[in-house]
């Protein structure tokens, strides 16, 4: 153990605050002006409310359900729901430190109860610890929170880029946006060489005069060709999993021996699409294989583009709202857990309006956004190896911070 460095216990460093309930009248579904701020629960957030319970980032420690004793950094302001409890230093310590020091060695030790998994503050409370001096403390939270606050940044920045690509693809195909502008003598708003491809004019059932109806099947491809990975134990497959997509969209890599059941072998240039409980929008666009092969849950149907469509409109076109309303619509199974889609039947449906010449050129306008975002991506995941290959040295005292930053610079 490094000098300076002690062993202690939630109890006697910190305070642990449950989080408090919060009606439904309080808490709404989605973000807006009069619900801005994040309700963080067992799940992580799950909706947001007017109210503030810390108005600045918290480590927290879920307490009840199937994600008990999962640690996580709430950005504040925040409201913390009754299903997870607050982490606060008590004398020096740093708060993000804490996070750090239970990211390293989440609690799952206390955890008890099969049918409904709980922690309790008294059991919290005996977590064993390593605290170094405050200033190291400052340095090992400042080293890793880089880290983590790139990989925020490039969540934030591909947010960005996903809602121009569908807005772009919204004002085109949606709401007919620049032939609109053309009929109402508006000044155009793309370049020339686009503007002058959009009709004056729409026709008798609304849509851009000499635009066709396309259903599903007539730009697009499904693939299911499946595989057995338990056939070859050994290997390591690139797996696409609806736990993975809910974690990050990061693919696991595993052997052929873990992976019990079959899988769908993605083709290159695939676009992913969740036939499960399509309520939750769950679109993937995979990253080019970097040597593994490329398989994914039966519950991800996959798709290529055809007859000029391109992956960056199948993208967009999965994200619309109105697609996601037809899915919705579609839904079989009196489950609400497992509630489907039937792939042949979408297939079937009228999708998009267009033609090949703008869904190329959509092509050409939204790729660089994409390419970007999964460059992104890219980096994220490899700054979160980074962050995972030095928190148990740090943690420890194995490293110090000034080797842990030299190696955080080779990573760069």
């Amino acid at each position: 153990m490094s000098d300076g460095w002690v062993q202690t216990t939630l109890g006697a460093a910190t305070r642990i605050k449950q989080g408090r309930y919060l009606s439904k009248e309080d808490m709404a579904v989605a973000q807006s002006d009069v619900a801005p701020i994040p309700v963080h629960g067992a799940n992580g957030i799950i909706g947001w409310t007017n109210k503030v319970l810390y108005p600045h980032g918290v480590p927290l420690v879920t307490c009840r359900g199937s994600n008990c004793g999962m640690v996580l950094w709430a950005v504040g302001p925040l409201w913390v729901s009754n299903n997870a409890m607050a982490i606060l230093p008590s004398g020096d310590l740093d708060l993000r430190f804490i996070y750090y020091s239970l990211l390293n060695s989440p609690p799952l030790e206390f955890v008890s109860g099969s049918a409904q998994p709980q922690i309790t503050m008294g059991d919290l409370s005996k977590k064993a610890f390593l605290v170094p001096p405050l200033a190291e403390q400052r340095a090992i939270a400042a080293t890793l929170g880089a880290l983590d606050d790139k990989i925020e940044l490039n969540r934030k920045l591909n947010a960005t880029l996903e809602a121009m690509a569908r807005a772009l693809f919204r004002d085109w195909f949606v709401d007919f946006g620049p032939t609109r502008a053309k009929m109402e003598g508006r000044a155009p708003y793309l370049s020339p060489d686009l503007w002058s491809l959009f009709p004056d004019r729409l026709d008798a059932e609304g849509k851009p005069e000499g635009w066709e109806v396309f259903r599903l099947g007539d730009i697009a491809d499904q693939h299911t060709r499946a595989v057995s990975p338990s056939e070859n134990p050994g290997e390591l497959f690139e797996h696409f999993s609806l736990p993975a997509f809910d974690k990050g969209q990061n693919p696991a890599l595993d052997r052929g021996a873990t992976i019990k059941s079959n899988k769908t072998l993605i083709p290159s240039g695939a676009i992913l699409l969740s036939k499960l409980n399509p309520e939750i929008a769950r679109v993937w666009l995979p990253e080019a294989p970097t040597g593994h092969t490329q398989i994914a849950s039966t519950e991800f149907l996959a798709y290529t583009g055809k007859n000029g469509v391109g992956r960056g409109l199948l993208f967009c076109l999965f994200s619309d709202d109105d697609f996601r309303t037809m899915l919705h619509a579609m839904v079989t199974g009196t489950s609400k857990s497992h509630q489907r889609i039937s792939p042949p039947d979408l297939l079937r449906r009228e999708a998009i309006v267009g033609n090949a010449e703008m869904f190329r050129c959509f092509e050409d306008a939204v790729s660089p956004l994409l390419d970007r975002a999964l460059a992104n991506r890219s980096e994220s995941r490899t700054l979160a190896h980074t962050r995972d290959l030095l928190l148990p040295r740090l943690m420890s005292g194995e490293i110090r911070v000034r080797d842990a930053e030299r190696l955080v610079e080779e990573a760069g």
